[in-house]
C-alpha cells in the first residue's frame, strides 16, 4: 500500500502484519481524498484506523493535526512507526482504545474536527454505534464532514438526520462504499 498524495506520495507502507486489518484500497483511499475538500490545515479524526493509511494520507496532504483511534495495542504500535518513519509525530496523536472511549476521551479536549473518516469492521452493526457515538461527543466542527466507509451489503438506516447527521454523497467501489455525512439540521430527541 502507498501513500496517493501529497508530500510523501508514492511512500510505501507496509500494514501490520494481523488479519484483522482491512487497509482501504489505494484507488477507494484517492477517491476519497479527491471528493473532500482540501484537508490542508484541517483536523482529521481516523476512527477504526487500522493500518492508519487514511491518516497518514491526511498528514500527507497537509492536515493540521491527525488523530488515530485504535483499539489493538499492537496495530496502534505500528501505526505509531509508520507516523515516526514519515516524521508526523508532532502532528499526530494516536490513542489505543475503542473508538467509544476514544470518542468520549477527545469529547473532553477542546476543538472538532473538520473530517472524521471511521472504517467499522463489515457488517457487525457498528455502522449506527458510530453515528450515535459522534452525534453523543459532538466531535464534528460547523461544515465538517463525517465519513463512513462500509461494505455495500450493510445499509445504513434513518440517513434523513435522524440519527444527528444526513448523507450528502455516496459513492461505491466495488464492495466498498463511501458515506459522506454532517450535522442534521432537524432538531432530534
Amino acid at each position: 500500500m502507498r501513500i496517493t498524495g501529497g508530500e510523501m506520495r508514492g511512500r510505501r507502507i507496509s500494514p501490520p502484519s494481523t488479519r484483522d486489518v482491512r487497509p482501504t484500497p489505494d484507488a477507494v483511499r484517492e477517491s476519497l481524498f479527491n471528493l473532500l475538500p482540501p484537508v490542508s490545515g484541517q483536523t482529521f479524526l481516523d476512527l477504526y484506523a487500522g493500518s492508519g493509511i487514511v491518516g497518514l494520507e491526511a498528514l500527507s496532504r497537509g492536515a493540521r493535526c491527525t488523530v488515530f483511534v485504535e483499539k489493538q495495542a499492537i496495530i496502534a504500535r505500528k501505526i505509531r512507526e509508520q507516523i515516526a518513519a514519515l516524521g508526523f509525530e508532532n502532528s499526530s496523536l494516536v490513542l489505543t482504545m475503542s473508538v467509544d472511549k476514544g470518542v468520549a476521551a477527545l469529547s473532553r479536549r477542546e476543538g472538532r474536527y473538520d473530517v472524521i473518516f471511521a472504517d467499522p469492521p463489515y457488517e457487525r452493526e457498528w455502522i449506527i454505534k458510530t453515528l450515535h457515538c459522534c452525534r453523543r461527543d459532538d466531535l464534528l466542527a460547523t461544515g465538517g464532514l463525517l465519513v463512513l466507509q462500509r461494505s455495500v451489503r450493510e445499509k445504513i438506516e434513518g440517513m434523513d438526520g435522524n440519527h444527528g447527521f444526513v448523507a450528502v454523497d455516496e459513492r461505491r467501489y466495488g464492495d466498498t462504499v463511501l458515506t459522506f455525512l454532517t450535522h442534521s439540521l432537524k432538531e432530534t430527541c
